[in-house]
């Protein structure tokens, strides 16, 4: 019953909005969470770039973090991108799972849901080749999926989190879900607004171009690695490609931690 719940409010929220995930999948519930005082409490928040199944190196990062904050405990909130990809999406995901952690929707955590609901709705659907890691997911997986949200707000951090880019000059709850999760780059439209650009080679960067005040760390361009604006943190470098997996304390110590990959998971971008 709660799973139908969900899926009727998440398809209200869809025809009223006119906002739609990229694969037309059901929205969250809360698509814009906020992480008020009382759920930050006295913990440091390290946010942590796509993992993209890179379980062992996921370990390594939250002990070094652990290891740093000593005295506070720590409140992991991941930019999306999860999974897929890389080498142990499941260990990752169930990892992710048992955590008191939180985490916004990345475009590829969008692609393995996606998989896992033509399963759900066909049993007998087959995986396609590059998603047959996916036999391996449950219902329970496909439902903790749906719920990333697409932004996540912590206002005691002045800090908003969200998996590829937000267009300035466009409130959050008029931005397009969408482009939440594939956007890099920013283009000037005739009427001199800007409109997102999926490329790298259209436009410019869309954080360089963001006014604040809310400081935004996002992931999905792992091409440009660690990039710092003055009101936005890009924390994709690039572990499934052999660079590193990083996170970075937005309270706290304030310090950025990175862990060299094991190995090259997929060639070089």
């Amino acid at each position: 019953m709660a799973g139908l719940v969900s899926y009727i409010c998440s398809f209200i929220f869809k025809t009223s909005s006119n906002r739609l995930s990229k694969y037309n999948l059901p929205l969250p519930l809360n698509c814009h969470l906020v992480l008020d005082d009382d759920v930050i409490g006295n913990r440091s928040v390290f946010v942590i770039g796509d993992v993209h199944g890179c379980y062992d190196e996921l370990l390594e990062l939250l002990s070094l973090a652990e290891s740093e904050e000593q005295d506070r405990p720590i409140l992991p909130v991941f930019v999306g991108d999860l999974i897929n990809k890389g080498p142990k999406n499941a260990d990752v995901l169930q990892k992710i799972k048992s955590m008191e952690a939180y985490a916004v929707r990345g475009n590829h955590d969008e692609a393995v849901l996606r998989q896992l609901l033509n399963r759900r709705n066909d049993p007998e659907y087959a995986f396609p080749p590059k998603y047959k890691w996916c036999k391996s997911l449950t219902d329970s997986d496909a439902d903790f999926l749906t719920k990333l949200p697409y932004t996540i707000s912590i206002p005691s951090c002045n800090a908003l989190v969200v998996h590829a880019g937000l267009v300035p000059g466009i409130p959050l709850e008029n931005q397009d879900l969408t482009d939440m999760i594939v956007m890099r780059n920013v283009e000037r439209k005739e009427d001199g607004s800007l409109k997102a650009s999926e490329a790298h080679f259209v436009g410019e960067q869309w954080a360089s171009k963001w006014p604040g005040p809310e400081h935004v760390y996002f992931g999905h361009d792992a091409v440009r690695g660690f990039q710092n604006f003055p009101f936005a943190t890009g924390l994709d470098t690039g572990c499934l490609y052999g660079k590193e997996l990083t996170g970075l304390f937005i309270n706290g110590c304030n310090k950025r931690i990175s862990v060299k990959s094991q190995k090259v998971y997929r060639p070089p971008l």
